[in-house]
């Protein structure tokens, strides 16, 4: 099963960056094939195609390589912070972007705040029944503090951080095998 670690955050030091960076090599030693793909490096314009995505007539570039790129996956894993009891803008805009890639979808979230972004996790719900992806039952929250990993934290600071999460991912990579046929 090859699954996307989406990074839903585009700023610079992003703890989301972090925890898909580590995520993802678990995922791959418990039998996936997962990739991270990093919504700074796919730098997608502002939703601006002449048509709905859910028309599927993509004229920009930018939006093809986007709808071929999810095409290559089986699930998604989401990975992004809590902001202002919402999430980031560039998530969104990666959702809106396309449609028809998302339907049927499996999809998890991983939500990152002080308490472990329910807000942010709430509010993005709503967005991903709207795209009928089939939400997987694992959803892990990771409470994380500002500041709690260094900005410029190493793998293995990042690592050890991040240890205490080790259950939840393991029950991410059991919901994905599980869940997604």
């Amino acid at each position: 099963m090859k699954v996307a670690v989406l990074v839903g955050s585009n700023r610079r030091y992003s703890v989301s960056r972090k925890v898909a960076h580590w995520l993802a090599p678990i995922l791959n030693m418990k039998g996936l094939d997962a990739d991270v793909l990093d919504l700074a490096e796919i730098n997608l314009p502002w939703l601006d195609e002449p048509e709905l995505p859910a028309m599927g007539l993509y004229k920009m570039e930018a939006t093809k390589t986007w709808s071929e790129m999810v095409k290559e996956y089986d699930a998604l894993v989401i990975v992004f912070p809590q902001y202002n009891w919402g999430y980031p803008a560039v998530l969104k805009n990666a959702l809106d972007t396309l449609y028809q890639e998302w339907q049927g979808m499996p999809v998890a979230t991983v939500s990152i705040g002080s308490h472990g972004g329910f807000q942010g996790e709430l509010a993005l719900s709503m967005v991903l029944q709207g795209l009928k992806m089939q939400r997987l039952t694992v959803n892990p929250r990771l409470t994380i503090k500002p500041d709690e990993i260094a900005r410029q934290a190493d793998e293995a600071e990042t690592d050890a951080f991040l240890a205490k999460y080790l259950d939840q991912a393991d029950l991410l990579v059991q919901a994905l095998k599980e869940e997604v046929k």
